[in-house]
Protein backbone atom coordinates (compact mmCIF):
# COMPACT_ATOMS: atom_id res chain seq x y z
CA UNK A 1 0.00 0.00 0.00
CA UNK A 2 2.91 2.38 1.11
CA UNK A 3 4.23 1.92 -2.03
CA UNK A 4 1.33 2.60 -4.68
CA UNK A 5 2.05 4.33 -7.96
CA UNK A 6 0.17 5.47 -10.95
CA UNK A 7 1.03 2.63 -12.60
CA UNK A 8 0.37 0.03 -10.03
CA UNK A 9 -3.23 1.29 -8.96
CA UNK A 10 -3.91 1.42 -12.77
CA UNK A 11 -2.88 -2.29 -13.06
CA UNK A 12 -4.80 -3.10 -9.91
CA UNK A 13 -8.35 -1.55 -11.29
CA UNK A 14 -7.22 -3.32 -14.97
CA UNK A 15 -7.24 -6.89 -12.90
CA UNK A 16 -10.09 -6.27 -11.32
CA UNK A 17 -12.14 -5.53 -14.76
CA UNK A 18 -10.51 -8.39 -16.14
CA UNK A 19 -12.41 -10.29 -13.15
CA UNK A 20 -15.52 -8.93 -13.47
CA UNK A 21 -15.29 -9.85 -18.01
CA UNK A 22 -13.91 -13.65 -16.49
CA UNK A 23 -17.16 -14.09 -14.51
CA UNK A 24 -19.24 -12.65 -17.15
CA UNK A 25 -17.62 -14.54 -19.88
CA UNK A 26 -18.01 -17.94 -17.52
CA UNK A 27 -21.70 -17.54 -16.45
CA UNK A 28 -24.49 -19.39 -17.83
CA UNK A 29 -25.54 -17.56 -20.72
CA UNK A 30 -29.25 -19.23 -21.87
CA UNK A 31 -31.01 -17.35 -19.61
CA UNK A 32 -29.29 -14.06 -20.19
CA UNK A 33 -31.34 -10.93 -21.68
CA UNK A 34 -30.43 -7.34 -22.73
CA UNK A 35 -28.98 -6.09 -19.64
CA UNK A 36 -26.45 -8.94 -18.83
CA UNK A 37 -25.14 -8.53 -22.50
CA UNK A 38 -25.03 -4.96 -22.24
CA UNK A 39 -23.39 -5.06 -18.70
CA UNK A 40 -20.66 -6.97 -20.59
CA UNK A 41 -20.56 -4.18 -23.27
CA UNK A 42 -19.80 -1.70 -20.70
CA UNK A 43 -16.90 -3.75 -18.83
CA UNK A 44 -15.20 -4.10 -21.86
CA UNK A 45 -15.58 -0.52 -23.14
CA UNK A 46 -14.10 0.44 -19.63
CA UNK A 47 -10.98 -1.91 -19.95
CA UNK A 48 -10.37 -0.47 -23.94
CA UNK A 49 -10.80 2.72 -22.62
CA UNK A 50 -8.44 2.86 -19.68
CA UNK A 51 -6.26 0.83 -21.62
CA UNK A 52 -6.39 3.70 -24.38
CA UNK A 53 -5.90 6.54 -22.23
CA UNK A 54 -2.76 5.14 -20.88
CA UNK A 55 -1.29 4.49 -24.05
CA UNK A 56 -2.39 8.21 -24.98
CA UNK A 57 -1.29 10.15 -22.08
CA UNK A 58 1.80 8.87 -21.53
CA UNK A 59 3.95 10.21 -24.68
CA UNK A 60 2.91 13.04 -23.74
CA UNK A 61 4.66 13.62 -20.60
CA UNK A 62 8.08 12.79 -22.61
CA UNK A 63 8.50 9.11 -20.74
CA UNK A 64 6.07 6.42 -19.63
CA UNK A 65 7.79 5.75 -16.55
CA UNK A 66 7.47 9.64 -15.26
CA UNK A 67 3.59 9.00 -15.44
CA UNK A 68 3.76 4.86 -14.37
CA UNK A 69 5.65 5.67 -11.70
CA UNK A 70 4.55 9.25 -10.43
CA UNK A 71 3.12 9.13 -6.55
CA UNK A 72 1.94 12.66 -6.42
CA UNK A 73 -0.61 12.47 -3.51
CA UNK A 74 -3.48 13.36 -4.73
CA UNK A 75 -3.64 11.09 -7.57
CA UNK A 76 -2.68 8.47 -5.25
CA UNK A 77 -5.40 8.71 -2.93
CA UNK A 78 -7.47 9.47 -6.25
CA UNK A 79 -6.84 5.96 -7.60
CA UNK A 80 -6.65 4.34 -4.46
CA UNK A 81 -10.74 5.84 -4.02
CA UNK A 82 -11.30 4.74 -7.48
CA UNK A 83 -9.92 0.81 -7.19
CA UNK A 84 -12.61 0.36 -3.82
CA UNK A 85 -15.10 2.11 -6.28
CA UNK A 86 -14.30 -1.13 -8.84
CA UNK A 87 -13.73 -3.71 -6.12
CA UNK A 88 -17.35 -2.87 -4.64
CA UNK A 89 -18.62 -3.24 -8.19
CA UNK A 90 -16.64 -6.47 -9.07
CA UNK A 91 -17.70 -8.09 -6.15
CA UNK A 92 -21.17 -7.14 -6.31
CA UNK A 93 -20.69 -9.34 -10.11
CA UNK A 94 -19.87 -11.75 -7.99
CA UNK A 95 -22.28 -12.13 -5.94
CA UNK A 96 -24.69 -12.28 -8.79
CA UNK A 97 -22.56 -15.23 -10.43
CA UNK A 98 -23.32 -17.17 -6.93
CA UNK A 99 -26.93 -16.38 -6.32
CA UNK A 100 -28.06 -16.40 -10.40
CA UNK A 101 -31.22 -14.55 -11.55
CA UNK A 102 -30.86 -10.94 -13.88
CA UNK A 103 -28.33 -8.33 -12.95
CA UNK A 104 -29.54 -5.01 -11.38
CA UNK A 105 -29.92 -2.71 -14.42
CA UNK A 106 -28.26 -0.34 -12.64
CA UNK A 107 -24.99 -1.53 -12.82
CA UNK A 108 -24.90 -1.13 -16.52
CA UNK A 109 -25.20 2.60 -15.38
CA UNK A 110 -22.64 2.53 -12.86
CA UNK A 111 -20.34 0.84 -14.79
CA UNK A 112 -20.41 3.91 -17.58
CA UNK A 113 -20.43 6.46 -14.54
CA UNK A 114 -16.95 4.58 -13.40
CA UNK A 115 -15.87 4.37 -16.68
CA UNK A 116 -16.02 8.34 -17.12
CA UNK A 117 -14.52 8.93 -13.23
CA UNK A 118 -11.87 6.69 -14.39
CA UNK A 119 -11.17 8.81 -17.51
CA UNK A 120 -11.05 11.86 -15.34
CA UNK A 121 -9.03 10.45 -13.18
CA UNK A 122 -6.17 9.60 -15.21
CA UNK A 123 -6.22 12.98 -16.78
CA UNK A 124 -6.05 14.60 -13.80
CA UNK A 125 -2.68 12.17 -12.64
CA UNK A 126 -1.17 13.32 -16.25
CA UNK A 127 -2.08 16.62 -15.24
CA UNK A 128 -0.11 16.75 -12.09
CA UNK A 129 2.94 15.17 -13.85
CA UNK A 130 2.33 17.95 -16.50
CA UNK A 131 2.50 20.45 -14.15
CA UNK A 132 5.42 19.57 -12.00
CA UNK A 133 7.91 19.39 -15.40
CA UNK A 134 6.96 22.72 -15.38
CA UNK A 135 8.56 25.82 -13.64
CA UNK A 136 5.85 28.32 -14.42
CA UNK A 137 2.20 28.43 -15.15
CA UNK A 138 1.30 27.61 -18.70
CA UNK A 139 -1.46 25.86 -20.90
CA UNK A 140 -3.34 22.82 -19.01
CA UNK A 141 -2.39 19.57 -21.01
CA UNK A 142 -5.72 19.11 -21.91
CA UNK A 143 -5.59 22.84 -23.89
CA UNK A 144 -2.00 21.67 -25.64
CA UNK A 145 -3.54 18.23 -26.72
CA UNK A 146 -5.98 21.03 -28.76
CA UNK A 147 -3.44 23.34 -29.54
CA UNK A 148 -1.37 20.90 -31.72
CA UNK A 149 -4.68 20.61 -33.65
CA UNK A 150 -4.99 24.12 -34.09
CA UNK A 151 -1.19 24.82 -35.13
CA UNK A 152 -1.67 22.19 -38.01
CA UNK A 153 -5.05 24.17 -39.10
CA UNK A 154 -3.14 26.93 -39.20
CA UNK A 155 -0.25 25.61 -41.19
CA UNK A 156 -2.43 24.13 -43.34
CA UNK A 157 -4.19 27.32 -44.39
CA UNK A 158 -1.03 28.77 -44.83
CA UNK A 159 0.34 26.01 -47.37
CA UNK A 160 -2.82 26.27 -49.42
CA UNK A 161 -5.36 23.96 -47.89
CA UNK A 162 -8.53 23.81 -49.99
CA UNK A 163 -11.86 25.19 -47.89
CA UNK A 164 -13.27 21.74 -47.79
CA UNK A 165 -9.70 20.54 -46.20
CA UNK A 166 -9.79 23.60 -43.62
CA UNK A 167 -13.93 22.51 -42.93
CA UNK A 168 -12.53 18.64 -41.82
CA UNK A 169 -9.53 20.00 -39.85
CA UNK A 170 -12.57 22.44 -38.12
CA UNK A 171 -14.17 19.42 -37.36
CA UNK A 172 -11.13 18.06 -36.26
CA UNK A 173 -10.25 20.28 -33.66
CA UNK A 174 -13.96 20.28 -32.19
CA UNK A 175 -13.80 16.56 -32.17
CA UNK A 176 -10.48 16.96 -30.26
CA UNK A 177 -11.89 19.20 -27.61
CA UNK A 178 -14.50 16.23 -26.78
CA UNK A 179 -11.84 14.17 -26.05
CA UNK A 180 -10.62 16.57 -23.23
CA UNK A 181 -13.81 17.61 -21.93
CA UNK A 182 -17.03 18.69 -22.12
CA UNK A 183 -20.09 21.49 -22.70
CA UNK A 184 -22.62 21.68 -20.42
CA UNK A 185 -25.86 24.08 -19.93
CA UNK A 186 -24.21 26.72 -17.04
CA UNK A 187 -27.59 28.23 -15.86
CA UNK A 188 -30.34 29.81 -17.94
CA UNK A 189 -28.44 31.58 -20.84
CA UNK A 190 -24.68 30.55 -20.85
CA UNK A 191 -22.44 27.06 -21.98
CA UNK A 192 -19.57 25.81 -20.28
CA UNK A 193 -16.83 23.76 -21.50
CA UNK A 194 -15.49 21.78 -17.98
CA UNK A 195 -11.64 20.50 -18.62
CA UNK A 196 -11.18 16.87 -17.86
CA UNK A 197 -7.60 17.25 -17.08
CA UNK A 198 -7.13 20.48 -15.03
CA UNK A 199 -11.61 20.72 -13.64
CA UNK A 200 -11.24 24.58 -15.30
CA UNK A 201 -14.10 25.81 -16.19
CA UNK A 202 -14.57 28.22 -19.60
CA UNK A 203 -18.01 30.39 -19.97
CA UNK A 204 -19.95 31.20 -22.95
CA UNK A 205 -22.43 34.01 -21.81
CA UNK A 206 -25.26 34.19 -23.39
CA UNK A 207 -25.19 31.45 -25.74
CA UNK A 208 -27.98 29.23 -27.07
CA UNK A 209 -25.01 26.51 -28.29
CA UNK A 210 -21.46 26.78 -28.51
CA UNK A 211 -20.43 27.70 -32.61
CA UNK A 212 -18.53 24.65 -34.16
CA UNK A 213 -17.07 26.87 -37.23
CA UNK A 214 -15.00 30.13 -37.28
CA UNK A 215 -16.91 33.42 -38.72
CA UNK A 216 -16.57 32.84 -42.47
CA UNK A 217 -16.33 29.29 -42.66
CA UNK A 218 -20.04 28.38 -41.99
CA UNK A 219 -21.21 28.15 -45.52
CA UNK A 220 -18.48 25.71 -47.15
CA UNK A 221 -19.44 23.00 -49.43
CA UNK A 222 -17.70 20.14 -51.88
CA UNK A 223 -14.10 19.79 -51.90
CA UNK A 224 -12.59 22.71 -53.58
CA UNK A 225 -9.46 24.29 -54.67
CA UNK A 226 -8.94 27.99 -53.41
CA UNK A 227 -9.75 30.31 -55.71
CA UNK A 228 -10.03 33.98 -56.15
CA UNK A 229 -13.60 33.87 -54.18
CA UNK A 230 -12.57 31.23 -51.62
CA UNK A 231 -13.91 31.77 -48.05
CA UNK A 232 -10.70 30.39 -46.44
CA UNK A 233 -8.15 31.91 -48.75
CA UNK A 234 -4.65 30.66 -49.10
CA UNK A 235 -1.58 32.18 -47.74
CA UNK A 236 -0.92 35.62 -48.40
CA UNK A 237 1.99 38.18 -47.80
CA UNK A 238 -0.36 40.32 -45.64
CA UNK A 239 -1.99 36.75 -44.12
CA UNK A 240 1.85 35.84 -43.36
CA UNK A 241 2.24 39.20 -41.43
CA UNK A 242 -1.00 39.18 -39.28
CA UNK A 243 -0.84 35.27 -38.89
CA UNK A 244 -4.18 34.90 -36.91
CA UNK A 245 -5.46 37.93 -36.74
CA UNK A 246 -7.76 38.19 -39.88
CA UNK A 247 -10.65 36.66 -38.19
CA UNK A 248 -9.62 33.41 -37.05
CA UNK A 249 -9.97 33.57 -33.43
CA UNK A 250 -13.89 34.82 -34.50
CA UNK A 251 -16.91 32.78 -34.54
CA UNK A 252 -20.96 33.25 -34.79
CA UNK A 253 -23.02 32.11 -31.95
CA UNK A 254 -26.71 32.74 -31.39
CA UNK A 255 -27.75 34.30 -28.18
CA UNK A 256 -30.47 32.59 -25.81
CA UNK A 257 -32.45 35.47 -24.41
CA UNK A 258 -33.05 37.15 -27.86
CA UNK A 259 -31.54 34.63 -30.83
CA UNK A 260 -29.74 37.17 -32.14
CA UNK A 261 -26.13 36.84 -33.74
CA UNK A 262 -23.23 37.20 -31.68
CA UNK A 263 -19.77 37.20 -31.84
CA UNK A 264 -17.78 35.05 -29.31
CA UNK A 265 -14.40 33.71 -28.93
CA UNK A 266 -14.27 30.29 -31.57
CA UNK A 267 -14.45 27.14 -28.62
CA UNK A 268 -10.94 25.29 -30.38
CA UNK A 269 -8.99 28.70 -29.81
CA UNK A 270 -10.11 29.60 -25.99
CA UNK A 271 -10.11 25.65 -25.03
CA UNK A 272 -6.58 25.40 -26.44
CA UNK A 273 -5.22 28.65 -24.59
CA UNK A 274 -6.68 28.24 -20.88
CA UNK A 275 -4.73 27.51 -18.20
CA UNK A 276 -5.36 25.80 -14.70
CA UNK A 277 -7.54 27.65 -12.31
CA UNK A 278 -5.82 29.02 -9.06
CA UNK A 279 -5.64 26.67 -6.12
CA UNK A 280 -9.82 26.58 -4.54
CA UNK A 281 -11.07 28.22 -7.98
CA UNK A 282 -12.82 26.87 -10.57
CA UNK A 283 -12.83 29.16 -13.46
CA UNK A 284 -10.26 28.68 -16.23
CA UNK A 285 -7.67 31.32 -16.55
CA UNK A 286 -6.87 32.12 -19.87
CA UNK A 287 -3.48 33.41 -22.38
CA UNK A 288 -3.88 35.30 -25.51
CA UNK A 289 -2.49 32.93 -28.43
CA UNK A 290 -1.47 35.57 -30.36
CA UNK A 291 0.61 37.42 -27.92
CA UNK A 292 2.23 34.53 -26.60
CA UNK A 293 5.61 35.26 -28.13
CA UNK A 294 5.34 39.04 -28.19
CA UNK A 295 8.13 40.84 -26.38
CA UNK A 296 8.52 44.53 -26.88
CA UNK A 297 10.94 46.99 -25.20
CA UNK A 298 9.86 48.99 -21.75
CA UNK A 299 10.90 52.47 -23.09
CA UNK A 300 12.04 53.18 -26.66
CA UNK A 301 15.60 54.40 -25.33
CA UNK A 302 16.00 51.83 -23.08
CA UNK A 303 16.57 48.28 -25.16
CA UNK A 304 18.05 46.35 -22.46
CA UNK A 305 15.08 45.81 -20.42
CA UNK A 306 12.71 43.98 -21.93
CA UNK A 307 9.06 43.85 -21.25
CA UNK A 308 6.59 40.81 -21.40
CA UNK A 309 3.41 41.38 -21.23
CA UNK A 310 1.76 39.08 -18.11
CA UNK A 311 -0.77 37.45 -20.74
CA UNK A 312 -3.07 36.33 -18.46
CA UNK A 313 -6.88 36.95 -18.61
CA UNK A 314 -9.37 35.84 -15.75
CA UNK A 315 -12.42 34.56 -18.33
CA UNK A 316 -13.72 34.34 -21.89
CA UNK A 317 -15.16 37.65 -21.45
CA UNK A 318 -11.71 39.41 -20.63
CA UNK A 319 -9.88 38.00 -22.99
CA UNK A 320 -12.14 38.87 -26.09
CA UNK A 321 -12.37 42.16 -24.93
CA UNK A 322 -8.21 42.38 -25.96
CA UNK A 323 -8.53 40.49 -28.62
CA UNK A 324 -10.82 42.83 -30.57
CA UNK A 325 -9.04 45.55 -29.21
CA UNK A 326 -5.60 44.30 -30.27
CA UNK A 327 -6.17 41.33 -32.76
CA UNK A 328 -8.94 43.26 -34.50
CA UNK A 329 -9.88 41.64 -37.94
CA UNK A 330 -8.77 43.88 -40.45
CA UNK A 331 -11.48 45.33 -42.66
CA UNK A 332 -9.87 45.03 -46.00
CA UNK A 333 -11.12 45.96 -49.22
CA UNK A 334 -12.53 43.31 -52.04
CA UNK A 335 -10.59 45.04 -54.38
CA UNK A 336 -7.60 46.94 -55.00
CA UNK A 337 -7.83 49.37 -57.55
CA UNK A 338 -5.69 48.67 -61.01
CA UNK A 339 -3.72 51.96 -61.16
CA UNK A 340 -2.63 54.69 -58.90
CA UNK A 341 -4.84 58.04 -59.44
CA UNK A 342 -1.98 60.95 -61.29
CA UNK A 343 -0.67 63.64 -59.51
CA UNK A 344 -2.11 66.11 -60.83
CA UNK A 345 -5.55 64.98 -59.27
CA UNK A 346 -4.76 64.79 -56.03
CA UNK A 347 -6.74 66.68 -53.81
CA UNK A 348 -5.71 67.97 -50.46
CA UNK A 349 -8.53 68.66 -48.08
Amino acid sequence: MGFDSVGSLLADIANLIVEGLRILGLADKRHWGQDEYELQRAMERVLNDAKKDFQELSPMLKSQSHYEHDRTFASIEELRKMSGKFYMHIQNIREWSRSGGPVDAVWVRDTKSLQRELHRAQCRAAQRVFNSAKETSQRCLGAFIVHRKQRAWVAARRAGASDYDCQRRQIDEVNECHTIGGFERFGDLDMAFICDFCDGHLIWDDVERVPTTRSGAESLGEPASAGPGSLLPTSTPLQETYGATLGEWQATGITRSGQQAKQVIYPPVAIASHISPMQGDWLARLMCPLCEDAKEPQDIDDEEEIWQSENRFDDLAALQEHLEWEHAPLALPTTLPVTLPSKDKCVVM
